[in-house]
């Protein structure tokens, strides 16, 4: 189809382009309506499912009852201003513009001797009702979630920010699939530049759709590069978003997800949890600072404990019950390796598995895992205990995608210690480290605010404060044109 096809004012022939378009009977909910307006011949195009019976009869009232006297000179203003009664209507000259409309939900009135069309924001959604996520849950606060459509999550943010320069910019993506993209920040807090980017960066996306929603537009934003670090988080409360919001941060928002991505995201950002800043500041902070450390555990303890079953001769007398009493059939790496494996196996089956039989999987996991396991000689308990407690630790972890980076990068200190021992163990936390420190996220170093270092930034993400201690200083490097946390006024 030409995309400057403009539309004719004989009716019929833009109908038939139309109908071209989307070749007639095989489209059977693609519908247009002929009746009259005023004594002119004039079409209501729509998809029939995305428009309500009772909104539609009363939108045809409306337009039936115009008369001839009324639409004597400049058809479309005067029906613009006059004689439609809705708030949300606009209007196009090109048959590609009004066809994206229509196939967004709007409906688009074609009125003979008119070359223009009038588009009518009727639409309805089908929609699931707010509910608190899976897997963000929280002992307090709101219950709401995001849900499969944008504009309903852009309106549980515009609840909790009501500020005139809350910006929530409208891009599409996809050139089949059109899908509607929001980008989402404060205009006097976020940096220019990087919001800059993200649309330029969206602009850019030059597929056919976007069959993932969110995860097809993260590629785009971050490149697909090989770096396991997620640069980018995920989010489907809409009081994290908010919060992100007011430091600076950007959020991007797909339609058909419901899930909405913040940059940059640090080390720092993956580990936050709503649950600490619900509570008091030393409740808060011993939760902090325990998953931190349930953090360190998951990555280090089997490969450490693994290190020292190598070389028992290490280990004072005192601490010689952390060696291997029963060594089992298998290699003792290679036992880390494979309850690693297992453990990952039985959470992928239990997403798959219907709720009713996830508790009967679980059980069954933990038999061939662990009792069963160890009674027929392929582990040792101690394999079993201490891959326990890192699978736990992992547990913990907020950021789905930051936890399962770390199960890999886990697995890659294994099987460093498997070959190289002590050496692969100090060699292994050297690479990560400088992979930590040498990665960043949409310009905003990786470790930020330890690596460069920031101790008021650092201290907000370490220690749980009241909000009247809170440094009155935004904790982002980046460049704000109101930094300052507390009003000028």
């Amino acid at each position: 189809m030409d995309k400057k096809k403009k539309i004719s004012k004989e009716l019929g022939e833009n109908l038939q382009v139309i109908k071209d378009i989307v070749d007639g009977p095989k489209t059977f909910d693609f519908i247009n309506r002929d009746f009259k307006i005023g004594g002119k011949d004039a079409s209501l195009i729509f998809i029939d499912s995305m428009i309500k019976g009772g909104l539609y009869n009363r939108l045809l009232e409306y337009l039936m009852e115009i008369k001839r006297e009324d639409l004597s000179v400049d058809v479309i203003k005067k029906i613009l201003e006059s004689k439609l009664p809705w708030v949300e209507v606009s209007t196009v000259d090109n048959v590609n513009d009004l066809m994206n409309e229509v196939l967004a939900g709007p409906q688009a009135l074609l009125i003979d001797g008119a070359d223009q069309a009038i588009i009518i924001d009727g639409r309805t959604w089908m929609s699931r009702g707010p509910a608190e996520p899976e897997l963000e849950k929280s002992t307090r606060g709101p219950e709401d979630g995001f849900i499969e459509t944008m504009l309903f999550n852009l309106q549980m943010i515009r609840r909790r920010i009501r500020d005139p320069k809350l910006r929530a910019e409208a891009l599409r993506a996809g050139k089949r699939s059109q899908n509607d993209i929001a980008v989402v920040y404060i205009e006097d807090i976020a940096d220019p530049e990087l919001v800059k980017d993200v649309k330029d960066k969206i602009k850019d996306i030059d597929v056919d759709g976007l069959p993932l929603a969110d995860r097809t537009v993260e590629d785009f934003l971050t490149r697909n590069t090989w770096n396991p670090l997620p640069t980018v988080r995920y989010s489907n409360r809409p009081d994290v978003i908010t919060s992100s919001i007011l430091e600076g941060k950007v959020c991007v928002i797909v339609d058909n997800s419901p899930t909405a991505l913040i940059l940059p995201a640090t080390f720092f950002d993956h580990t936050q949890n709503i649950e600490e800043y619900r509570q008091s500041p030393l409740p808060g902070t011993y939760l902090t600072l325990l998953r931190f450390a349930a953090v360190l555990l998951s990555l280090i303890l089997p490969p450490l404990w693994l290190v020292l079953a190598y070389g028992p001769e290490w280990l004072p007398k005192s601490l010689d019950f952390i060696g291997v009493r029963e060594m089992g059939k298998i290699p003792i790496g290679i036992q880390f390796i494979l309850a690693s494996f297992g453990i990952d196996l039985v959470r992928m089956a239990s997403i798959q598995t219907p709720s009713s039989l996830a508790t009967s999987l679980g059980l069954i996991g933990a038999l061939m895992l662990g009792e069963f396991a160890v009674k027929v000689g392929v582990f040792s308990t101690e394999t079993i205990l201490y891959m326990a407690i890192a699978g736990i630790s992992n547990f913990t972890i907020p950021g789905f995608e930051f936890a399962l980076t770390i199960k890999i990068l886990r697995l890659g200190l294994i099987v460093l210690v498997i070959y190289f021992k002590l050496a692969g163990l100090i060699g292994g936390i050297i690479l990560i480290f400088l992979l930590f420190a040498m990665s960043n996220s949409f310009g905003t170093p990786y470790l930020w605010p330890l690596i460069p270092f920031n101790a008021k930034a650092l201290k907000s993400y370490l220690i749980r404060q009241s909000i009247l201690n809170l440094s009155d200083r935004r904790p982002n490097i980046r460049r704000s044109k109101d930094a300052d946390r507390l009003s000028d006024e």
